[in-house]
C-alpha cells in the first residue's frame, strides 16, 4: 500500500520583508499554507524590477541571522537552481530546465513549487534560473540533509543541479520573484500542492550495527583485516547500489529516486553502510564490509565467513572452542543494553483501564462480557467505538475531524471474537443502519458503490481480515484486488473523496439511469386522477429518493466530502502478526489503525453467561437517541489543555522521527481525539476523563504494535541474541495470567510457537535453556515473582 497524504498538513511559519531589500533584516513573521504560498508566486503577483527587493525566510524570526533560527522546526527547503555539474564534475552557469525539475519532484510524490528567477533566459531560452521550494519537517539539525536529499532526487533523474551554499545557509534571504523589463513574458512557475509533505530521512542517533563480534575473540584480526582490505565502496556498487555523488547512494530497489543509503566513517576507522529505504534487505543496521559478507556470501554463518575471509586474505586462522554458555555470557547486559526508556506521560492515568470505558461504550462491554460464551474483554471497546462511529453519522469530533474507525484486533482462533461482532452486526440492523455494514470486499469498484449505496457511510466488518491483505499484497492478485489498499486508507482518511474519471463516468451513468427510471415513475404517478391517494403519496416518495439521486449524482462529478468509511478486522496470531512491518508502517496502513493484540491464551467457558433482554433494549434506545443527536460536540477547558499536552508529547521530534515507530506517533494524536470524542459521544462534551481513556488505549495499540514489531524482528533467521532474548521476555510477561501462571504451563506457552527458542536449545547441546536464563534474569530483577499456591507454585507478575 502507498502512503496516502496526511489529512492536515502544517500550515508554515515563515518570515518576510514587504519594503525595503537584503539590506534589511526587520522581519515580520509570514503564517501561511501551501495553497497561499503558490499564490504569492503566481504570475499576476509577480513585479518588474532589479533583483533586490522583498524577500522571506525559510523559517520564523524577528532578526534576519542563523542564531535566531537555530530552534525553528518545519522549515522551508530551498534550492537555488543556479548552475549545472558538468561531465568533468565542475559548476557550470545555468541550471537545469525547471520543468523537468518540478517533472522529477512530482513523480516523486513530494509537494513543492518552483519559479524563475531575475536572470532567467539572460542569456538565452535554454538558459535557466529557478528556485525549489519545498515544505518540509527539516530543523536547523536535519536542514543540510533536507537540502541533500532533494539534490539527490534530481541527480537520480540526470538533473545535475550544482549544490550552493545558500541552499544550506539558515537565514539565507530569497527574493520574491521579479522581472527583468526585457523578459517580462519568461516567467514559469508550477506547484505540485497533492504530495507528501517532506519528512527529512534522518539516521538515528545510536546506529545498530548489523552484526556484534566480541573485539577479543579468535579471529577478531581477521574481521578487522578484512575491512580494511576490502573497499565497502567497491562492495555495496557489486550489489547494485548507484553512486548519486560523494558518499551517498540510490539503493538498487529504490523506485523513488531518493538517495537512501550513506556510507559512513565510524569511530573504530570501519567504514559501514546505513540504509533508511524500508524496502532494502539492508535497512535499519549499520553494515561493515565483513557483515555483508557474512550475509551475502556465507549463509549467515559467521564462522563460515571468518575461515573464507582469513582464506581469501592468506591470513591463517586457528578457531578455539567456545566457553559454556558463552552465548548467554552477556545476557544481562542486554536486557540492561535494550531497556526501554519510556518518558511518563503528561497526564496521570492511574487506575484507566482499556476494558473499562465510561459511559454508553463501557455498559456496551459490560453487557458484551456478560453475554459472551467465552470473554474476551479486551476487543469489545473498538466494537462498542465503531458502533458509536456509526450512529454518529457524518456528526464531528470538538476538533472538527471525522469519527470513523480502522482497528485490529488479534486473538486465538475460537477465544470469543466472533460474539462481540455478532451482536454489532445485530444492534446495526435494529437499528435500521445494517445498509451501512458490510462483510467483504470485492474491489475498488466494490467499494465505491458501497459507498455511494450508503450515502457515503460504510463500516466494513471483517473476519479473518489477513485475507483480506494478502490479496492486496499478492504481486500476482487482480490489478482491481491490488487497488483495494490505496482506495481503502483513502476513504477512511480523506476530507474531499475525488473519483477516478473511470469510477466517476461508470456511476455517473448508474445514476443518471436510476434517476430516468424514477421520472418515470413520477410522470406516471402524476397523471393519476385525484382521487388516486395511494399514487400522491408515491409520488412525493418518489420525489425525495429523485432529490437524493441527485445530491449522489454532484458528490460524484465534484468529490465525496468526508466519506465515513470504518473497517473493524479480527485474525488470529498466525493470520496478522506478520502485518506489522516496516513496510506496513510507512506505507501509513499501521499508522491509520488501533491495534489490539490479545494474549496467547483462551479464557473459559463463562460459567455466568446470561441472557440480558431488558439490558440489550436499554442500550439500543440509547443508540437511537444518538442516532437522531445532531448537536456539534465540545470539549472543557482542562480537557482541551490535556490534549494539547498530549499533541506535544506525540509530536516530539524523537517520536515523530522514530526509525521505526515514527509513522505510528505521528498519527497518535489522532487517534486519541476520536476517541475521546466517541466515548463522549452521549453526553456531548469532551471531559477529562475521555482523554485519560483514549491516551491509555492508544498507548496500548502503540505497546502492541511495537511487540510485534520486536516479534518480526526476533523471527527472522539472522536476529540477534539480544532481539530473542528481549522477545523471550515480552512473551514471558503477555503469557502470566492476572492470578498467575504454572511455570510448566508458561515455559509450554511460550516455546511451543517460538521455534527461535528451540532452535538455541538444540544448538546449545542440553546447556543451560535459554527459556530459563531469561525466567532466571526476571526473577532476579524483580519483574516476576514465584508464589506457592498449596502444593504448586506460579509466577506472577510484580
Amino acid at each position: 500500500m502507498s502512503l496516502n497524504n496526511d489529512e492536515h498538513k502544517p500550515s508554515l511559519s515563515l518570515s518576510r520583508v514587504l519594503s525595503g531589500g537584503a539590506s534589511t533584516t526587520k522581519l515580520e513573521p509570514w503564517y501561511v499554507n501551501v495553497e497561499a504560498l503558490v499564490e504569492a508566486f503566481a504570475p499576476h503577483n509577480v513585479s518588474v524590477g532589479g533583483k533586490n527587493g522583498p524577500y522571506f525566510v525559510r523559517g520564523l524570526c524577528d532578526t534576519r541571522s542563523d542564531k535566531s533560527l537555530q530552534n525553528a522546526q518545519n522549515l522551508l527547503i530551498v534550492i537555488d537552481g543556479d548552475s549545472s555539474i558538468n561531465e568533468h564534475g565542475e559548476p557550470v552557469d545555468g541550471a537545469p530546465c525547471p520543468r523537468h525539475v518540478h517533472q522529477a519532484i512530482k513523480q516523486a510524490d513530494i509537494e513543492h513549487i518552483i519559479y524563475t528567477t531575475h536572470s532567467h533566459h539572460k542569456k538565452g531560452e535554454h538558459y535557466h534560473k529557478w528556485r525549489l521550494v519545498v515544505p518540509s519537517d527539516a530543523s536547523a539539525k536535519t536542514l543540510a540533509d533536507g537540502v541533500d536529499t532533494i539534490i539527490d532526487i534530481l541527480h537520480s533523474q540526470g538533473l545535475l543541479v550544482f549544490p550552493v551554499k545558500e541552499n544550506y545557509a539558515l537565514s539565507q534571504a530569497w527574493f520574491f520573484p521579479r522581472l527583468d523589463q526585457a523578459r517580462t513574458d519568461s516567467y514559469y512557475t508550477a506547484s505540485y500542492t497533492e504530495g507528501q509533505r517532506f519528512c527529512v530521512p534522518v539516521l538515528p542517533l545510536n546506529m545498530v550495527k548489523a552484526q556484534t563480534y566480541e573485539p577479543k575473540q579468535n579471529g577478531g584480526s581477521v574481521i578487522d583485516q578484512y575491512c580494511q582490505r576490502t573497499s565497502l565502496r567497491d562492495y555495496i556498487e557489486g550489489l547494485g547500489f548507484k553512486r548519486i555523488r560523494d558518499d551517498r547512494y540510490l539503493p538498487p530497489e529504490s523506485t523513488s529516486g531518493i538517495a537512501g543509503a550513506k556510507v559512513l566513517h565510524g569511530d573504530d576507522g570501519i567504514d559501514r553502510l546505513y540504509v533508511h529505504n524500508s524496502s532494502s534487505p539492508y535497512y535499519g543496521h549499520a553494515w561493515s564490509v565483513f557483515d555483508l559478507f557474512v550475509k551475502n556470501e556465507c549463509l549467515e554463518d559467521s564462522t563460515v565467513a571468518i575461515k573464507k575471509a582469513a582464506n581469501i586474505l592468506g591470513i591463517e586462522h586457528k578457531p578455539t572452542q567456545s566457553t559454556p554458555n558463552k552465548m548467554f555470557a552477556d545476557l544481562s547486559k542486554s536486557f540492561i543494553h535494550n531497556e526501554a526508556k519510556t518518558e511518563p506521560y503528561p497526564i496521570d492515568l492511574t487506575g484507566v483501564g482499556i476494558e473499562h470505558p465510561m459511559g454508553l461504550a463501557g455498559e456496551i462491554c459490560d453487557y458484551l462480557n456478560a453475554t459472551a460464551h467465552r470473554q474476551i474483554p479486551m476487543i469489545y471497546p473498538l466494537v462498542a467505538l465503531h458502533l458509536m462511529a456509526l450512529v454518529a453519522g457524518d456528526r464531528k469530533g470538538h476538533h472538527g475531524g471525522k469519527l470513523n474507525f480502522f482497528t485490529l484486533a488479534i486473538a486465538p482462533s475460537a477465544a470469543g471474537k466472533e460474539h462481540g461482532q455478532g451482536w454489532f452486526a445485530q444492534i446495526a440492523s435494529e437499528l435500521k443502519l445494517g445498509r451501512h455494514v458490510v462483510g467483504s470486499i470485492a474491489s475498488d469498484v466494490d467499494m465505491i458503490r458501497n459507498l455511494v449505496d450508503g450515502d457515503g457511510r460504510c463500516c466494513y466488518r471483517i473476519d479473518e481480515i489477513q485475507a483480506l491483505f494478502n490479496a492486496i499484497s499478492n504481486k500476482n492478485a487482480n490489478t482491481y484486488e491490488n487497488k483495494i489498499g490505496d482506495l481503502l486508507l483513502t476513504l477512511i482518511t480523506s476530507k474531499m473523496y475525488l473519483f477516478a474519471g473511470n469510477h466517476r463516468r461508470q456511476f455517473e451513468e448508474y445514476i443518471k439511469r436510476d434517476i430516468e427510471q424514477i421520472e418515470k415513475k413520477q410522470a406516471k404517478a402524476n397523471n393519476a386522477p385525484d382521487s388516486d391517494l395511494e399514487a400522491k403519496a408515491d409520488f412525493e416518495e418518489l420525489d425525495y429518493e429523485r432529490r437524493n439521486l441527485k445530491v449522489k449524482l454532484e458528490f460524484i462529478k465534484n468529490g465525496w466530502p468526508d466519506p465515513m468509511v470504518s473497517m473493524m478486522g479480527h485474525s488470529t496470531p498466525e493470520g496478522l502478526d506478520n502485518i506489522v512491518s516496516a513496510k506496513n508502517i510507512n506505507s501509513g496502513l499501521i499508522g491509520r489503525c488501533l491495534l489490539l493484540r490479545c494474549a496467547d491464551s483462551r479464557a473459559p467457558l463463562n460459567k455466568a453467561q446470561k441472557d440480558l433482554d431488558a439490558e440489550h433494549v436499554a442500550i439500543k434506545q440509547r443508540l437511537e437517541r444518538l442516532k437522531l443527536e445532531h448537536r456539534p460536540m465540545t470539549a472543557s477547558a482542562e480537557a482541551k489543555q490535556m490534549l494539547e499536552s498530549i499533541r506535544a508529547f506525540y509530536d516530539d521530534y524523537d517520536r515523530r522521527n522514530h526509525p521505526t515507530l515514527g509513522a505510528v506517533y505521528a498519527r497518535a494524536f489522532e487517534q486519541v481525539n476520536k476517541v475521546c470524542n466517541l466515548v463522549a459521544l452521549e453526553s456531548g462534551k469532551v471531559e477529562p476523563q475521555h482523554v485519560r481513556y483514549a491516551v491509555e488505549l492508544v498507548y496500548r495499540s502503540i505497546e502492541d504494535i511495537g511487540y510485534l514489531m520486536r516479534k518480526s524482528e526476533a523471527l527472522e533467521h539472522d536476529a540477534t541474541i539480544e532481539e530473542i532474548a528481549q522477545h523471550t521476555r515480552e512473551l514471558i510477561t503477555r503469557n502470566i495470567q492476572p492470578l498467575g501462571t504454572t511455570p510448566s504451563q508458561l515455559k509450554q506457552n511460550v516455546t511451543k510457537s517460538y521455534k527461535r527458542l528451540r532452535a538455541l536449545k538444540d544448538s546449545n547441546q542440553g546447556q543451560t535453556d535459554f527459556y530459563d536464563k531469561v525466567l532466571e534474569y526476571m526473577l532476579n530483577a524483580g519483574e516476576i515473582e514465584l508464589k506457592q499456591d498449596g502444593r504448586k507454585s506460579r509466577v506472577m507478575l510484580v
